[in-house]
């Protein structure tokens, strides 16, 4: 239902890429703060990887560069679930 909702409305796309990006920036920002805090220096090594890869995907997205795209993409996306899978896994095995 909501698809077919979002399907007909008119919202653009880029906007929408920005909007997100902009969210998520101020997310990976908290918590790499949170990680330097806590001194877990692997795991803010590998956030700042993973946003260096977000940053090339906006590069490559808004420079048009759409050869390679959907492979940063993917690999972004799964770097940024094992460091998020990490992250819990270190939370719940410290219990912080």
């Amino acid at each position: 239902m909501l698809a077919s909702f979002l399907l007909l409305t008119n919202i653009d796309h880029d906007l929408a890429v920005n909007i997100s990006s902009a969210f998520g920036l101020i997310a990976m920002i908290g918590t790499l703060i949170a990680l330097y805090q806590l001194k877990w220096k692997w795991l803010f090594a590998i956030g700042l990887f993973d946003l260096l890869l977000v940053a090339l995907n906006n590069y490559l997205y808004h420079s048009n560069e759409m050869m390679y795209l959907p492979i940063v993409q993917k690999f972004s996306f799964l770097s940024f679930l094992v460091w998020f899978c990490l992250i819990d896994l270190k939370l719940y095995r410290n219990k912080v």
